[in-house]
C-alpha cells in the first residue's frame, strides 16, 4: 500500500512538473514572438513580395514569349490566312494588349519563317550567353551586400576597393552607353546601391574616431577616409571632366579636417567627468573621503584628463594633415594656412571653454588654498604643455585664480573681525568683563633691564606675535584669524593679488579701529550695567594696545608674507632703534631722577647740620649766658654778705 500510494505521488509530481514544464516554454515561446514580431512580420512582408514578383515575372515570361510561338505557327502554317479574325481574337483574350512594336504586334505583317527563326535563334544565343555568365552576374548583383558586409567588419580596404570598382562599372557600362541612349538599369542600380554603401562606411569611419583611438588606428582611418574622397573626385570626374580637381580636393581635405575635429571634440567631451556629480559622490562615499576632498580630486582630475585628450588631438591633427601638404606650391601653402588656421580656432575655442568650466567649478567647489594651488600647478602643467604646440595660454590663469585667493584671505579677516565685534557687543550686552582679560605673561628684558616686545627683539625674517596681547583675548582671535589667513596665502602666493590683499588690509585696519572706537563709545555710555568700570578700561586699553602693537605687527606679517623682507627688517630695525632711543630715555631720565634725589638729600643733609649746628650754638650761648648769671649771682651774694 505504501509503495502504491509513493509511486501516484511521483506520477503526480511529473505531471505537475511536466505542465509547468511546458507553461514555462509557452511563455518562452510568447515573449520570442513578442521580442521577433518584426522580424516575423518583415520576413512574411519579404515572402509575400517575391511571390508577388514571381507571379508578374511568368506573366510577362507568358506576354513575352506567346507572340514569338504564335508568329512562328502561323509562319509555318500552309493554311494560315492574312486577316484571320478568329485567330486574333484567340490572341486579344489570351495576351490583351501587345508591347507596340512592330516584332510582337500579332496584327503587323507575317515575316518569312526563316527571319523568325533566325531572330528567334539570336535571342537564344543571347539568353545562353547570359546564362553562360551567371555567376558573374551573381557576383556583381551581390556586391552591395558584399561592401555591407566589410563594412560592418571594418574591412576598409575591401570596401574602398569595391566603391573603386563601382567608379569602373560606372565609367564602362553607364558614362559609354549614355552617349548611345542605351539603359542598363541592373548595373546602375547596383552603383547606386554602392553609392548608399559608401555613405555607410563613410559615417562609421568617422564614428570611430569618436571613441579612444591610437595614432596607428587614428592614421588607418584618415586614410580611409581619403580613399573614400579619391573615389568620390574619381567619380566627379568621369561624370565630367571640367571640374576644378585642385579646387574640388582642397574642399574635400577641409572637411575631412572638419569631421576629424568634431569626432574628436565629441570625444574629448564625452571623457571629462562631470564635478560633483552623483557617481563622484557615491565613489567619495565609497572611498571615505569627504565631499571637498572628493570634488578637489574631481577637478584635478578632470584638468588632467582635459589637458591629455587636448594635447592629443592637436597631435594627430598635426601629424595627419600638417605633414601632408608640399610647401612648395601655392596651392599647398593655402591649405597648410587654412588647416593651422583651423587648429587654432578648434584651440582657441576649447582652451576658452577649459577656462570657462575651470572658473565654474573653483567657485563651487574649491574653499582652501591648498586645493586651488593643486589646481594651479595642475592648470600651469596644462598650459605649458599646450605651449609646444604654440597654445599657451598661461597668462590667462592669473584672471581665475588671483581673484579667488584674495577671496579666501578676506573671508578669513572678515571672519576674525566678525568674531571681535560680537564678543565685545556680547560682554557689553551681558555686563561681563572676564572674557575680555586674559591672564599676562612676563616680557623679556634686555641687557639694560628694560622691558621690551618679542617684536623688537625678533632677529628672524618672521616675527612671533607679542605676548601683551594674551591679556586681551579678543584682540589675540583676531590676530589668530589674521595670521590664519597669510599662513593660507603662503601656500598660495600669486603676485598679481598682492595691490587687492594690501588694499583689503588696509580696509581691515579701517575697520577694527573704527569697530574699536564704537565699542569704547558704547562702553563710555551712561548706564552701561554690570561692570561697568572695567569693561570702560578693558575698551580704552584694546583701543590703545591695537594702536601701539597690533598695527605695526600686522603690516610687518603682511609684507613678510608677500615677500618684502628688506620692508620687515628695516621695520625691525626701526624698532630696535626705537627701542633703543626709549631705554636710553628712560635711563636719562632715571639718572636725572637719582641726581635730583641725591642732590635733595645733600641740601637736607646740609641744611640739618646747620640747623644742628645751630641749635649747638644756642645751646653753648645758654649755657654761657646761665654760667655768667650764676657768677653774677654769686658776686651779688658775696657784695650782700659783706
Amino acid at each position: 500500500m505504501t509503495d502504491t500510494s509513493t509511486f501516484s505521488h511521483h506520477e503526480a509530481d511529473e505531471r505537475v512538473a511536466a505542465r509547468h514544464a511546458v507553461s514555462v516554454a509557452e511563455e518562452n515561446w510568447r515573449n520570442l514572438c513578442t521580442q521577433y514580431a518584426s522580424t516575423f512580420v518583415s520576413a512574411e512582408r519579404r515572402s509575400s513580395d517575391i511571390q508577388s514578383a514571381l507571379k508578374e515575372l511568368l506573366l510577362e515570361i507568358d506576354c513575352n514569349t506567346k507572340p514569338s510561338v504564335r508568329r512562328v505557327g502561323r509562319a509555318l502554317d500552309p493554311n494560315y490566312v492574312d486577316g484571320d479574325d478568329d485567330d486574333e481574337e484567340d490572341y486579344d483574350e489570351d495576351d490583351g494588349e501587345g508591347d507596340g512594336d512592330g516584332e510582337n504586334n500579332i496584327n503587323g505583317p507575317t515575316q518569312p519563317a526563316s527571319a523568325l527563326l533566325a531572330d528567334l535563334a539570336e535571342k537564344h544565343r543571347l539568353r545562353r550567353r547570359t546564362l553562360m555568365q551567371h555567376s558573374s552576374l551573381l557576383e556583381l548583383l551581390e556586391l552591395p551586400s558584399l561592401m555591407d558586409a566589410c563594412v560592418r567588419s571594418s574591412l576598409y580596404e575591401d570596401a574602398l576597393s569595391i566603391a573603386g570598382f563601382a567608379n569602373t562599372l560606372e565609367r564602362k557600362h553607364l558614362m559609354e552607353e549614355a552617349k548611345e541612349e542605351e539603359k542598363q538599369t541592373v548595373v546602375a542600380g547596383v552603383v547606386s546601391e554602392i553609392r548608399r554603401r559608401e555613405a555607410d562606411l563613410r559615417r562609421m569611419l568617422i564614428h570611430r574616431l569618436r571613441g579612444d583611438v591610437t595614432m596607428p588606428q587614428c592614421l588607418e582611418v584618415v586614410t580611409a577616409l581619403r580613399r573614400l574622397n579619391g573615389v568620390e573626385l574619381e567619380r566627379r570626374n568621369n561624370k565630367s571632366g571640367e571640374h576644378d580637381l585642385e579646387g574640388v580636393h582642397a574642399a574635400m581635405e577641409m572637411r575631412l579636417q572638419v569631421d576629424f575635429l568634431e569626432a574628436r571634440d565629441a570625444w574629448l567631451e564625452g571623457g571629462i567627468a562631470k564635478i560633483g556629480s552623483a557617481q563622484a559622490a557615491a565613489a567619495s562615499s565609497e572611498k571615505g573621503t569627504t565631499r571637498t576632498s572628493a570634488q578637489a580630486e574631481q577637478i584635478l582630475d578632470g584638468i588632467e584628463r582635459y589637458r591629455t585628450r587636448c594635447f592629443e588631438i592637436v597631435t594627430q591633427f598635426l601629424a595627419i594633415f600638417r605633414g601632408s601638404f608640399a610647401p612648395s606650391t601655392s596651392s599647398s601653402s593655402n591649405n597648410q594656412d587654412h588647416s593651422s588656421s583651423l587648429l587654432s580656432m578648434w584651440t582657441a575655442r576649447r582652451v576658452q571653454t577649459f577656462l570657462t568650466t575651470l572658473n565654474s567649478n573653483l567657485i563651487s567647489h574649491v574653499h582652501d588654498t591648498a586645493t586651488l594651488r593643486d589646481a594651479l600647478d595642475a592648470s600651469s602643467f596644462f598650459a605649458s604643455s599646450m605651449g609646444r604646440v604654440g597654445a599657451d595660454f598661461q597668462s590667462l590663469l592669473s584672471p581665475i585664480f588671483e581673484p579667488l585667493l584674495a577671496k579666501m584671505i578676506i573671508g578669513y579677516w572678515s571672519d576674525g573681525l566678525k568674531g571681535m565685534i560680537e564678543t565685545l557687543k556680547a560682554c557689553r550686552d551681558a555686563g561681563i568683563a572676564g572674557p575680555l582679560f586674559g591672564t599676562e605673561t612676563s616680557s623679556k628684558e634686555n641687557s639694560d633691564g628694560n622691558i621690551v616686545d618679542d617684536l623688537e627683539l625678533q632677529s628672524s625674517r618672521t616675527p612671533h606675535p607679542p605676548r601683551s596681547l594674551l591679556a586681551l583675548p579678543p584682540l589675540a582671535r583676531f590676530l589668530n584669524a589674521y595670521l590664519t589667513g597669510l599662513n593660507e596665502l603662503r601656500r598660495c602666493l600669486l603676485p598679481g593679488a598682492f595691490p587687492s590683499i594690501r588694499s583689503a588690509h588696509d580696509n581691515l585696519i579701517t575697520d577694527a579701529k573704527m569697530a574699536l572706537q564704537a565699542n569704547e563709545r558704547a562702553a563710555l555710555t551712561p548706564g552701561l550695567r554690570g561692570e561697568a568700570t572695567k569693561l570702560r578700561e578693558a575698551a580704552a586699553k584694546m583701543k590703545a594696545e591695537f594702536d601701539r602693537c597690533v598695527e605695526p605687527y600686522m603690516l610687518v606679517s603682511l609684507e613678510v608674507s608677500l615677500g618684502s623682507f628688506d620692508f620687515a627688517i628695516a621695520e625691525a630695525e626701526k624698532a630696535r632703534v626705537e627701542a633703543e632711543k626709549k631705554a636710553a630715555a628712560l635711563s636719562a631720565e632715571k639718572a636725572r631722577i637719582e641726581a635730583e634725589e641725591k642732590a635733595k638729600a645733600q641740601v637736607e643733609a646740609q641744611e640739618l647740620a646747620a640747623r644742628q649746628k645751630a641749635e649747638a650754638d644756642a645751646a653753648i650761648e645758654k649755657m654761657k649766658t646761665e654760667a655768667q648769671g650764676e657768677a653774677t649771682d654769686s658776686d651779688t651774694a658775696d657784695i650782700t654778705a659783706d
